[in-house]
């Protein structure tokens, strides 16, 4: 039995849903600040910037900081800054913000597809499916198959970036989870990358939170019964959680009672 370190948690499906905090979160985030374990946030949710994100989760309640927070928007935009190329970007307009200072006209030589209504129309997609023949990367900053909307479940980005690679022959470089290094960059910014197996991750997403490289690394998964999350879950795929809650509240209480056995057994 190793004490818990670290954690990692999913935002979307997780701690929220839209506009709306699931039961139990905020307080379940409050005892894990006070148990004293480092936190750090993993999000895929392209649609808002990331300053948009953390306003929004403070009005809900929730104790965050923006250096706390490692979403797959910073991680593309880092990316296509560090290859100085000049994306089409599929991205909702607040998300825009997260590339003010990319070039971002045309001719464009890459291509980014994040989660966008707005922007799977024919026309657009055909503008990106052009690029990416002409022998543009594309960029996908997830695929997740579907996100939790306080109506239901709303279809992901997965779908339209494998649109692009089935019509063009090309795998996109996806840069946000289930990917190993961006759950890397995470624990770095903790100290923990050499001690993975002592850090948690939380998520509502068997394979984008749990899979990839979080399994990979090491880390100890849980999955909890909220936002995307379908029944059967935790069974259907490859990938299995090592314990299953019913919410975050749930997972945070765990993980306390843990931490304080450990501690007591070793005085």
């Amino acid at each position: 039995m190793n004490l818990i370190k670290g954690i990692l948690i999913d935002l979307s499906g997780t701690l929220h849903v839209d506009n709306k905090a699931i039961d139990g979160a905020v307080l379940g985030l409050q005892r894990l600040r006070h148990s004293g374990i480092q936190i750090r946030f993993c999000t895929n949710t392209t649609k808002e910037s990331s300053t948009s994100l953390i306003h929004k989760l403070k009005k809900l309640g929730f104790e965050i900081s923006a250096e706390e927070v490692f979403t797959s928007l910073s991680a593309a935009r880092n990316l296509v800054k560090a290859l100085n190329l000049r994306p089409l970007l599929l991205l909702e307009k607040d998300a825009l913000t997260e590339f003010e200072h990319i070039p971002q006209e045309e001719p464009y030589n890459a291509v980014v597809v994040g989660l966008s209504p707005t922007s799977f129309a024919y026309n657009k997609l055909n503008q990106a499916f052009r690029l990416v023949m002409n022998g543009a990367p594309l960029i996908a900053i997830h695929k997740a198959r579907y996100f939790a909307e306080k109506d239901g479940i709303s279809l992901g980005p997965g779908g339209f970036v494998q649109c692009i690679e089935y019509a063009t022959g090309t795998k996109a470089e996806v840069v946000g989870k289930p990917e190993r290094k961006f759950f890397e960059l995470a624990l770095s910014d903790m100290g923990l990358l050499d001690s993975a197996s002592q850090v948690v991750m939380i998520g509502d997403d068997v394979c984008q939170d749990l899979g990839g490289g979080a399994e990979e690394l090491g880390l100890i998964r849980y999955l909890v019964k909220t936002g995307k999350y379908r029944i059967d879950d935790e069974s259907k795929y490859d990938t299995k959680p090592d314990r299953v809650f019913q919410h975050f509240g749930e997972a945070a209480d765990f993980i306390i009672k843990w931490n304080a056995e450990i501690s007591k057994n070793t005085n």
